[in-house]
């Protein structure tokens, strides 16, 4: 029973008030005297209401209930298959007075629905009603106080409660979950979970948006004093072994009731019967790692004050925090997660059913939840808001922006970033300041502070936010924090030439026009997804949208907004074009970015892009056209982004469990399949089919250190630990198996070939990447690389290249880092700093074949920020495989002469010594390693083992991070994270990702 009650809590938690901040209403002058949720903030508010429900003021006021306790569903063998546990409700006057009404209109503010719950069924209650009635026939006061106190020690008494409030959403409901010491929400206590009072709650709204009228089901044959008989519902005699009972009805003997007076959950243990997949998940929430990696201080010295004790590290508001319902009578484009959470979150098995989840054991959420929600929140989409890796890299750009001289574009760049990582956030704000110009809303500049708001939860933090001038601010870091949520990716629509331009074909429409974040929207009352057939009705009623088919959706295209990336190049000449590009790939550039400000500013009256079209731009990320021009955009071999990050089977990382082809509902409502409610819409509005090609939303590449990061420090950043719908746990280990699993088996094969050479062995090491794009992708600074490692016959490492410590620093034969590891040394009379360039031969230690780009500022110094790359000495990322360079007649037979297309695909192609190998090229490359053996080892026992590692935070990086803004709070931050972050067990020990390996000897050619 406890465990019933317990997700029945979990169902009913809610996400925070109010998005668009409405005015303030009224008191309100309902029959509760309560005010209405608008009213006040949050906290406030419940610490009105919840003393109210608490002491059963609405029992005092002799508000109209229920004629007894009922159920909501069957309960057989121990389990209750109801949406709710027993129920006895009660109605405010307002609430009659619409029942009577026959439910037509809309419902008053400040009417109020209350559903006090107890332990299922309803039968102990009702039956213990009929003992206390037949001891104290004449004298009903006792038998009500005797059985409100049995229910009170016994019955686990709670409720919930739906308040009427037109002003606080779409739907126009407040809905809270009370417990019976009035305890209101503390968002400050960790582990972070769902608050208990919200408006237009998702998880409510799973069922409450199947109702044919006003969001609730309520019918007069419950109510007292009215004809009419609730629905009855199968209750078995498993109940029956109430304690403190002597053996009768409320006791029988186990002989006498169901199986043996077996649970269903102990006769499922029995089908599983697998004591591996039976083990219940911890419930206790981590302890954030507090003790500092020794290698990774040596390696990165804690000065200039980036190392911090952890009173002072910048922490993230809690997710439940992040909630931005449909606005009333005007649905905005952009919603939180937990508006999609109730039906999209999946249902972790019985007695609820299981949709979108993989379960593994008899208790409920014991699996994998693999639901939209449940995959795309521990993503590095659903963690892109939160990314402190990525806040990080933004202090950084501003600080060499004002070293630069061009500070002032410090606004202009954070919006361009945060228009891709807060994308809702910004994007919200753009069209509020628009379609609102007396708001006085500076849509310009997204301030990264945004992101550190949120709704005021009472009146002094309120005034607060006022005295500051962010008050109209904070909602839009409440989207902000969602990275790219739901409501970013349903709602892109494809680019447009805008008038004047020339008559571009598809792709050169869309790099002139789609790129850097700048995508067009479908209407706000719509969202697009790959289905036909779609229950609207549900989501109609919830939050005024209706689910429509967008072929566009499942368009690689429409990943390209955010994986394009066209930035300026502030300190590199303005008068020619940048290295490697020619006057008329220069011009390409500038007018693409020119073409994004042009429509950002003619469609949202936003100016921040203009400030930084002074400058020559190049492409920073190519993701997308890297899949452009290769094979997996070609009939025949094609397979989208989609195909490959929204993936349709399921595997464990042991092999376990191998679901080749998933087949589920995507969504779990209110629908024909659950126990009967009065007044539910017609079964053909709330039919949910079964998808035979259903596409998990797990969005991963290979940056385990992000997801790492926010999961052993959720507290410093936020993020809960419990799901809120499956009750499951693992969410962040799930996203993490995932990307083990395509490290493993998508990502490269490596081979190797071993004979024996003069003076030891030499061996041939094949990388052939298996990816649609080039290995790694993405941002430049990610960097994969090969470790060769001789051994003889007992093991012993008798050579290697690319070894590393535990901060994943590459050392070299001395076992000291490399001095190519932080690309800041700089020999005597060099006018460059060392790296290590595309090799053909290795036949040294401190040679070490790492695929990667790297760029230069202006003053030929290595750099990794996103607007300084004005040389380009290495770029040997692995292309994928059939990528043609421009001008060729293969290139010209796929893509025709345009001069853009030309220009854009030449940032998919390598840079230095790569270009001159014969063996780099076609998603392929091959390395000699020339190994000398030590005398007294036998050469033709000597094994070769060849290992790539993908490390999406190299070391560099992180040095240049942690010195060029040490003073800043997300660099420091990032340092108190990564000194702590726990390797040792996870799929990054060592602080780097295997990928593939393979071994040989010269023996065995």
């Amino acid at each position: 029973m406890k465990r019933f009650i317990a997700v029945t809590a979990t169902v009913f938690l809610c996400s925070v008030v109010f998005a668009f901040a409405p005015p303030r209403a009224q008191a309100d002058t309902s029959a509760s005297g309560l005010p209405l949720p608008s009213a006040l903030p949050l906290l406030d508010y419940e610490a009105q209401l919840y003393p109210f429900i608490a002491n059963r003021d609405f029992a005092e006021l002799k508000w109209v209930r229920d004629k007894s306790w009922r159920d909501t569903g069957p309960f057989v063998l121990d389990t209750n298959y109801g949406v709710h546990p027993a129920v006895r409700m009660y109605y405010s006057p307002e609430i009659i007075d619409w029942l009577e009404g026959g439910r037509k209109g809309t419902v008053k503010d400040g009417a109020i629905v209350i559903k006090e719950m107890a332990t299922p069924p309803s039968a102990i209650y009702n039956e213990y009603r009929d003992m206390l009635t037949y001891l104290h026939p004449d004298d009903p006061d006792t038998v009500e106080a005797e059985m409100l106190k049995y229910i009170r020690k016994d019955g686990g008494l709670n409720w919930t409660v739906m308040v009427k409030d037109s002003a606080v959403s779409h739907g126009g409901w407040f809905f809270a979950s009370v417990d019976q010491d009035a305890t209101i929400d503390d968002f400050s206590k960790y582990p972070y979970t769902p608050p208990t009072g919200s408006a237009g709650d998702g998880t409510c709204m799973r069922c409450h948006a199947s109702a044919a009228e006003e969001l609730i089901f309520s019918a007069l044959d419950n109510v007292e004093g009215y004809p009419g008989q609730p629905f009855i519902f199968r209750v078995d005699e498993s109940w029956r072994k109430l304690k403190n009972f002597p053996e009768g009805p409320f006791n029988l003997p186990k002989w006498q009731r169901p199986a043996g007076g077996a649970g269903e959950t102990a006769l499922i243990e029995d089908y599983f019967h697998s004591e591996k997949s039976a083990q219940k998940t911890a419930k206790t929430a981590p302890v954030s790692p507090t003790e500092q990696n020794p290698t990774f201080l040596a390696m990165f010295k804690p000065t200039g004050g980036v190392n911090i004790n952890p009173d002072n590290v910048q922490r993230l508001p809690s997710q439940w925090l992040d909630h931005v319902p449909a606005r009333p009578n005007d649905t905005q484009h952009f919603l939180t997660s937990d508006n999609c959470v109730g039906c999209h979150g999946g249902l972790g098995g019985a007695p609820y059913g299981n949709t979108m989840f993989i379960q593994t054991g008899p208790d409920y959420g014991t699996g994998y939840n693999i639901s939209e929600y449940g995959e795309w929140r521990w993503s590095p989409m659903g963690l892109a808001g939160r990314d402190p890796i990525f806040y990080a890299q933004l202090e950084s750009e501003f600080a060499l922006l004002e070293e630069a001289g061009v500070g002032e574009l410090s606004s202009n760049l954070g919006t361009t970033c945060l228009s891709c990582h807060a994308a809702m956030g910004q994007r919200q704000l753009s069209i509020d300041a628009h379609e609102n110009p007396d708001k006085g809303l500076n849509a310009n500049d997204f301030k990264v502070a945004y992101t550190l708001l949120h709704d005021p939860l009472t009146a002094s933090e309120e005034q607060k936010q006022k005295d500051a001038g962010v008050f109209d601010y904070h909602q839009y870091g409440n989207l902000g924090r969602e990275g790219i949520s739901c409501a970013v990716c349903h709602h892109i629509a494809p680019p447009e030439q805008a008038a004047g331009q020339p008559d571009y074909n598809t792709l050169d429409t869309y790099l002139m026009n789609g790129t850097t974040g700048v995508f067009r929207l479908t209407d706000a009352d719509e969202l697009g997804g790959p289905f036909k057939d779609v229950a609207v009705k549900p989501m109609q009623n919830a939050m005024g949208i209706t689910p429509v088919f967008n072929e566009y959706v499942k368009d690689s295209q429409m990943c390209g907004a955010c994986h394009t990336i066209n930035l300026p190049n502030v300190d590199a000449d303005k008068t020619k074009p940048l290295e490697g590009y020619s006057e008329a790939d220069q011009k390409v550039f500038n007018d693409a970015a020119k073409n994004g400000a042009a429509f950002l500013k003619d469609e949202y009256g936003t100016t921040f892009a203009e400030g930084l079209l002074n400058f020559q731009h190049s492409v920073e990320q190519a993701t997308y056209i890297e899949w452009v021009n290769s094979v997996f955009n070609e009939e025949g071999t094609g397979q989208s982004c989609q195909d490959c990050h929204m993936k349709g089977n399921f595997e464990t990382v042991d092999g376990e469990i191998k679901i080749d082809s998933i087949t589920t509902q995507i969504a779990s409502i209110q629908d024909s399949n659950l126990p009967d409610v009065d007044n539910l819409l017609p079964t053909k509005d709330i039919t949910v089919p079964f998808r035979e090609d259903y596409k998990r939303h797990n969005f991963v590449g290979l940056n385990a250190y992000m997801v790492s990061m926010l999961s052993q420090f959720s507290e410093e950043l936020g993020m809960g630990y419990t799901d809120p719908m499956t009750s499951a746990t693992n969410g962040a280990q799930l996203s993490l198996d995932t990307m083990a699993l395509q490290a493993r088996d998508e990502t490269a094969d490596v081979g190797i070939e071993v004979e024996m050479g003069d003076g030891g062995v030499v061996a041939h090491v094949s990388v052939t990447n298996k990816t649609g794009h080039r290995l790694p992708s993405g941002v430049g600074f990610r960097r994969a690389f090969l470790e060769v490692k001789a051994t003889s016959k007992d093991g012993k490492v008798i050579w290697c290249s690319g070894c590393s410590n535990d901060a994943g620093v590459i050392l070299g034969a001395d076992n000291k880092p490399l001095k190519t590891e932080f690309l800041d040394h700089v020999p005597d009379g060099a006018k460059e700093a060392l790296f290590q360039p595309h090799y053909t031969v290795i036949d040294d230690q401190d040679q070490v074949q790492i695929y990667e780009e790297l760029t230069q500022n202006a003053k030929l110094e290595f750099t990794t920020s996103f607007v300084h790359r004005v040389y380009h000495p290495k770029d040997n990322r692995l292309p994928p495989k059939g990528a043609l360079k421009p001008g060729t007649p293969e290139f010209i037979a796929k893509f025709g002469d345009s001069e853009v297309t030309a220009a854009f695909m030449k940032a998919t192609l390598p840079e230095g010594k790569a270009k001159m190998d014969a063996d780099f090229g076609d998603g392929s490359d091959r390395t000699t390693y020339q190994i000398k053996v030590p005398k007294g080892v036998n050469a033709k026992e000597v094994t070769v083992t060849a290992t790539l590692y993908s490390q999406a935070i190299p070391p560099y990086y992180l040095k240049q991070r942690f010195e060029t803004a040490p003073n800043q709070p997300a660099t420091q931050r990032l340092y108190y994270l990564a000194s702590r972050l726990k390797t040792e067990g996870t799929i990054i020990e060592g602080w780097k990702l295997k990928v593939q390996s393979a071994s040989g000897s010269a023996k065995s050619q």
